[in-house]
């Protein structure tokens, strides 16, 4: 069964599906921390089930790919919002 997005479209995903997002900004000691309070509540109770953290080539920029169990096409949308509407948050994928 398809599930449809916010804005009503229909959605390519099989859902649950493992899902990963990624978060990008300045390599500052909390945020990573910051990008998991911005993911967790929206997929609640259950946890990431991997949290991948890298850094730029000279250090200046980091990348948080949280990996969860996604519900549904609604679900990822929430968390992108969440993620896009905090300004340290720079880039997402």
């Amino acid at each position: 069964m398809a599930t449809t997005s916010l804005d009503g479209e229909a959605s390519l995903i099989k859902f649950p599906a493992a899902i990963s997002v990624k978060a990008m900004g300045l390599n500052e000691p909390d945020f990573e921390s910051l990008v998991l309070e911005l993911v967790e509540p929206h997929i609640a109770p259950a946890k990431p089930t991997k949290v991948v953290s890298t850094l730029s080539s000279k250090g200046k920029y980091i990348s948080i790919r949280v990996h969860f169990t996604a519900l549904n096409q609604v679900q990822i949308e929430r968390i992108y919002v969440a993620l896009r509407g905090e300004p340290r948050v720079k880039f997402t994928l």
